[in-house]
């Protein structure tokens, strides 16, 4: 019988990357498989659950979400290492609950909950911050997250600005109120998204729609945030890849913090020692809850099967969905399993997929084992 890695990411609104995982498990060991299980997130959401299984507990602090609104929102902490999903803080699904932010929302919206969150780890002894950035609601280049942390920007004549929607006046700052406690942990940043703070490919050219901004906003903010850089960055930090993740607080944690850019996956599989799960592995089952083009860009699923394939191990794929041509995913999985496939109540397979998930486990063993 085969060594299986199951490496899902969560199925949205569905079923969490752990409870994936362990309904495919419950089918492959009915069939007589030995079953190994490695959490996956690319950063964003779902990170924090990936941490769960590894013994890091929840800790709730009270931020400012991209509104400037208080909320309470989570992040993980293990003896001296925390980890942040910024979207906890001011991510989209909080601002976009009845629709898309207006315009004018998000202009001005901002990452000060990253700040708050990063404040509190620090509070509560964290040494090592690793912060997963995806889904965020903000283009502000990270400037609320800097000021949340203490530092202080200013127009040309002196007065301080403390609103994103006046990045494009920032004349200098100052880092004499930055907590300098900051300078004794070491931060890593988890994203893989890969494009530069401005620009054509940048963050407010690329994401910025979906989070609101209207075709004249985009080039408004895409000009604020390529000043604001200008004025911040130290050595470059705007044009390096991820410096756009989150609307630019690659940028900021990269400038301010001295972060150092991790691919999600690599961050995920190095802390939850899947690497090494990886190596022992005849047959890998990974995926989320729908599988398309996007999934091929750099997704998680697909940084899994990239390194499973280099190693020479079959790659399965299951999904509630896929929407991929037959030829588009031939070279990274051997098979791709819908829950769709299994169940036609679509209603079924969003509120119910466990039981469905179990079946496609059974599916797998037996044409895969």
């Amino acid at each position: 019988m085969s060594q299986v890695l199951i490496c899902c990411d969560k199925f949205k609104g569905s079923a969490t990357s752990a409870a994936v995982s362990q309904a495919l498990a419950k089918g492959l060991e009915q069939a007589g498989h030995t079953v190994s299980i490695a959490p996956l997130a690319d950063g964003g959401d779902g990170t924090l659950e990936a941490f769960d299984s590894l013994g890091y507990q929840r800790v709730s602090a009270n931020v400012h979400d991209s509104s400037g609104d208080i909320i309470t929102a989570e992040y993980a902490l293990k003896d001296s290492t925390a980890v942040i999903e910024i979207a906890r803080a001011c991510g989209l699904d909080l601002a976009s609950q009845n629709g898309l932010p207006t315009s004018e929302s998000a202009m001005q919206a901002g990452s000060w909950g990253v700040g708050d969150l990063i404040a509190s780890a620090v509070d509560a002894g964290a040494q090592r911050i690793i912060i997963g950035l995806g889904g965020s609601a903000t283009t502000d280049a990270g400037f609320g997250m800097a000021q949340a942390l203490g530092v202080q920007f200013f127009n040309s004549a002196g007065a301080e600005i403390t609103q994103v929607r006046d990045l494009n006046l920032v004349h200098s700052f100052s880092l004499e109120k930055l907590d300098p406690r900051l300078a004794e942990v070491d931060f890593i940043i988890a994203s893989d998204v890969r494009n530069p703070l401005y620009g054509t490919n940048g963050a407010a050219a690329i994401y910025g729609p979906q989070k609101g901004l209207s075709d004249t906003d985009v080039i408004r903010v895409d000009a604020a945030i390529k000043h604001f850089a200008t004025v911040v960055e130290k050595s470059g930090e705007a044009q390096s890849p991820g410096a756009g993740a989150a609307g630019g607080l690659g940028f900021m944690a990269m400038a301010l913090l001295d972060a150092e850019m991790r691919s999600g996956v690599d961050m995920i599989l190095d802390e939850t020692g899947g690497e090494k799960l990886l190596d022992e592995a005849d047959l890998v089952i990974t995926g989320e809850g729908r599988i398309d083009t996007q999934t091929l860009s750099g997704k998680a699923p697909t940084g899994i099967a990239e390194r499973a394939r280099a190693r020479g191990i079959p790659v399965v794929a299951v999904c509630g969905q896929n929407s991929l041509p037959e030829a588009s995913s031939s070279t990274l999985f051997e098979a791709i399993y819908a829950l769709t496939d299994f169940e036609q109540d679509i209603s079924e397979c969003i509120h119910n997929p466990l039981p469905i998930l179990e079946r496609i486990g059974a599916d797998i063993a037996k044409n895969h084992g």
